[in-house]
């Protein structure tokens, strides 16, 4: 679909739901797709939210930190299963590695000491990372609510709304706007010889950092790039090579989702080092570009250029754009988000007899953007006066319904909820 024809769609959605909001909740309902969790989704996803319950517990962190970070591991599957031979990047440094970055436009190894190569990272496109995400973030989503028995439907839905949720029971429908994007991707690596090349003279040298293609990607090991924080006197960061057997080229979901689980999610070591890897990155990201920047800082998205810029770095390039940016916390989006919810509500709430709630979901709240953009938002009210002379709410009449602009702005790292049900629905 174009981005006319989807634009001319969503204007009959929302005439619809204008003209009748009733029947525009139904369609909605009727037309929106439920979230089919398969036997081996459900079983990963369960023992990636157990893993989260079990290390908050040990380490006595937020349980939603460490679901934000399991979450991440199951959006890596899909990306480690789309990875090609081209886009590659030579490091010569110590062991030569041939490296797959997923975000960052830079040797993703030599980031950790503050030494930058800048070479294009193999995102995939954007629309198809936020489609990806949005069905992932709702599969993780039916699994925590089916382990802690609430009878919610997750319906992927169509514009102007991203993600339906129904309480059939109580007649609830919540309208959502989802963004989701992970926070960072761990990188995969090849084990290659020390390459050479000719200089100005013929003389055959070492490559430096230089791009390249793995024209043996099925038959080579991969292996994960987890980067682990050195314990002992000498600050920072090592990168150990997690080994994933050869890649399947039949169903490479299926590769993908079998090797994190045996490398990451099934050894208590490996993964309690994901986690107090993921963690740092996490508060590196919220401190943004102040100084001192924790090395992890450069992995996470929207990092922006280096800092202090190389020479050698091409002008106007970044590691990661905001295009990037974590969770909910592109302007962009949340602007979007914004509009989106008041539109839906002032439309069908006062109109509808379904118990209509709107929110925005994500993985991970807008740590950056939040206080400049939602937190003046997140209390607010509101109603309709066809007289436009009130001025306070006592000039209204006494039975008049108010509306909370966001009944819940939800992530798995903070939520605030102005709705009991919400609350309810919400806590893990």
């Amino acid at each position: 679909m174009t981005t006319d024809e989807s634009e001319v769609q969503e204007e009959d959605e929302l005439s619809l739901l204008t003209d009748n909001p009733d029947e525009w909740v139904k369609t909605q309902l009727d037309k929106a797709i439920k979230i089919r969790v398969t036997d081996d989704e459900r079983e990963l996803v369960n023992l990636l939210i157990e893993r989260a319950h079990e290390y908050a517990v040990e380490s006595r962190t937020e349980v939603g930190q460490s679901l934000a970070a399991a979450f991440d591991l199951f959006v890596s599957m899909e990306y480690y299963a789309a990875v090609t031979n081209t886009g590659w990047l030579y490091c010569p440094e110590n062991t030569p590695l041939l490296i797959y970055n997923f975000g960052a436009n830079a040797c993703s190894r030599c980031l950790l000491t503050g030494d930058f190569h800048y070479h294009p990272a193999s995102k995939p496109p954007s629309g198809q990372i936020g489609r990806t995400t949005r069905r992932l973030l709702c599969v993780f989503l039916s699994c925590l609510f089916e382990r802690d028995e609430k009878n919610i439907k997750v319906y992927i839905a169509s514009e102007p709304v991203d993600v339906i949720m129904y309480d059939e029971s109580n007649k609830i429908v919540l309208l959502a706007e989802a963004k989701a994007a992970p926070l960072t991707v761990l990188p995969l690596a090849v084990i290659t010889e020390l390459q050479t090349e000719n200089d100005a003279l013929g003389q055959v040298v070492p490559r430096l950092h230089a791009g390249t293609d793995n024209t043996a990607l099925a038959f080579t090991s991969l292996n994960i790039m987890l980067p682990v924080a050195r314990t002992n006197s000498a600050a920072g960061w090592d990168m150990k090579l997690l080994p994933l057997s050869p890649l399947a080229q039949s169903n490479r979901l299926d590769w993908a989702r079998e090797q994190v689980r045996r490398v990451l999610v099934n050894n208590e070591l490996h993964l309690k080092s994901y986690f107090q890897f993921w963690a740092r990155a996490y508060t590196s990201y919220g401190n943004g570009r102040k100084d001192p920047i924790d090395a992890v800082f450069w992995l996470t998205g929207a990092c922006g250029a280096p800092k202090p810029k190389p020479s050698k770095w091409p002008e106007g390039k970044t590691i990661s754009d905001s295009k990037t940016s974590v969770g909910m916390d592109r302007t962009d989006d949340i602007k979007k988000a914004t509009y989106q919810v008041l539109k839906i509500a002032t439309a069908a709430k006062p109109k509808t007899s379904y118990i209509v709630k709107t929110a925005i979901i994500s993985n991970i709240h807008a740590v950056r953007h939040y206080a400049s953009y939602l937190q003046d938002f997140q209390d607010v009210v509101w109603t309709q006066d066809s007289t436009c002379l009130a001025k306070r709410a006592g000039e209204l009449p006494p039975d008049k319904q108010l509306y909370n602009l966001f009944d819940g702005i939800l992530s798995f790292t903070r939520s605030h909820s102005r709705d009991e049900w919400i609350s309810d629905v919400f806590q893990f």
